[in-house]
Order: C-alpha cells, then structure tokens, then sequence
C-alpha cells in the first residue's frame, strides 16, 4: 500500500508541475481478470477485485493527459494446451493468482467538451491510449525445475467509458480498458505450446514482442477537481463544431 501511495504521488508532483490549466484527482474501484495462454477459463472465478487512483492534468475539455496507477489480484482457473515433446496439444487444467501493480501513463480524449463542474459540458464520452508497466511475481514449469522470478513488463493500454458531473468540483465516470503484456509471464506459462520436434529443435511461438497475456480492467471511478485553472478560458460556441480544435479560447485573446 505505502509503495501504491508513493507512485501515485510522484505522479501527481510530475503533472502538477508542468502548468495549471486544470487538474483532477480520482480513484478507481471495479474488477480485474486476465486474457491469455488459457484456452478454456471460468470467468466467474477469474474476475478479482481491483483498485486504484488517478491525476489528470486537463490541456483543455478535450484532451488531458492522465497518470494512472491500478493494484489487485489477477487470476483465473481453467484449461490450456500443453505440448512439450508431442506435436498434437493436449488440454490440462491450470489456475493461478497474483497481486499485479499496473502503472500507465495515457492521453485521454473526449468525443464531446467536458470540464468537471461546468453546466456546459454534464457529460462525455473518452477514450485513451498510452503506455505503461506492470510489476508482478512469477513461477513457471520448466524442463529443468521451477523457475520463479519478479517480472517489470512493458504495457500497451487502451480503453474508453463515460464520465459524468455530479456536482461543481466532483464528478463520476464509467471505464473499461485492455492492458497488452509484453511478458508473458503472467499466467505462469511461458509459451506453453512450444515443443521439440523431431530434429531436436525447439518451436517456439511466442516471444517478448508476440504473446498472449491480456489484463483487462472494469470499474467506476470517482473524480475531485483540485484546481480549476485558467478562468479567462471559455467553451467554444457550438457552431465551431472541430473535432480535432483545443476546445477553448481565452477571453482575452483576439482570433
């Protein structure tokens, strides 16, 4: 929990730092479960309670840049193909649980204006895509033995939701997002259908760059808005209707 508190600090230092326009703090509650080298899970028993929190640093109601930090138990039971000797797969049964420690940075987008607390903008839809690390420990079946390991993995998150006003400085949001691993060690099977074929040459069919391990995230999460920034800047008239536009002005500023 100390070492959670601590990342999310720095990160909320780090963003805070770079100017003042607007800045949000969040926490995240849902659920977590995984996607991977398992051909056959009971998803039932494969969802785990995940936790987190947030700061996001808002250019303007469009983009934002967000520092996000997500802890909890990713696991799941079910079946895999195994093959180690014989080219034909066979099906065994396999379970595992571990605390997983995702830490992202992504840029944040929404398809409508949206600024915490402003009756102008109730409500919008996101979606945001970054990269990150996740930290977690391991043990895999080998030919020569148990091999158990601490793994600091690359990331590729994405993901969208909907957030919503609740009041002038807090606000609610809905998300889903897909953690792409670039380890796949995470079920605690690494490339389980390699095999040896008859030349005694090892087939491999994953690697750093090509695996299987998905994490994925679902949940609420609730939003403070801890400085409101600029307050010459306004909403841009709706006739101005581009997508790709920073979504304000300032009052004083001539275009």
């Amino acid at each position: 929990m100390k070492q959670l508190f601590v990342i999310f600090l720095i990160g909320f230092l780090a963003i805070k730092a770079l100017a003042q326009p607007s800045v949000d703090i969040g926490v995240f509650g849902g659920g977590g479960t995984y996607l991977g080298d398992m051909t056959k899970v009971d998803f039932q028993k494969s969802i785990n309670p995940a936790y987190g929190g947030f700061v996001r640093y808002n250019f303007n109601p469009r983009y934002a840049l967000r520092f996000n930090v997500i802890n909890g138990t990713i696991g799941a039971e079910g079946e895999y193909d195994y093959q180690l000797y014989n080219p034909d797969p066979t099906d065994l049964f396999w379970s595992f649980s571990k605390n997983v420690l995702d830490i992202s940075l992504n840029f944040e987008w929404n398809y409508l204006k949206y600024i915490v607390g402003d009756k102008e903008t109730p409500w919008s839809t996101f979606i945001y895509g970054g990269i990150g690390i996740q930290t977690f420990k391991y043990s895999i079946q080998t030919v020569n033995g148990i091999n158990d390991g601490s793994e600091l993995a690359p990331t590729i998150p994405f993901g969208l939701g909907v957030k919503y006003n609740l009041s002038k400085r807090w606000g609610i949001g809905f998300e889903g997002g897909l953690r792409k691993s670039l380890s796949d060690k995470l079920d605690n099977l690494d490339d389980p259908l390699n095999y040896v074929n008859a030349d005694n040459i090892q087939i491999k069919y994953t690697d750093q760059l090509h695996n299987n391990d998905w994490t994925a995230y679902m949940g609420i999460h609730l939003v403070y808005k801890l400085i409101y920034g600029n307050q010459n800047w306004e909403l841009r008239t709706v006739k101005e209707r581009n997508m790709i536009d920073w979504g304000i002005k300032n009052k004083n500023r001539r275009e």
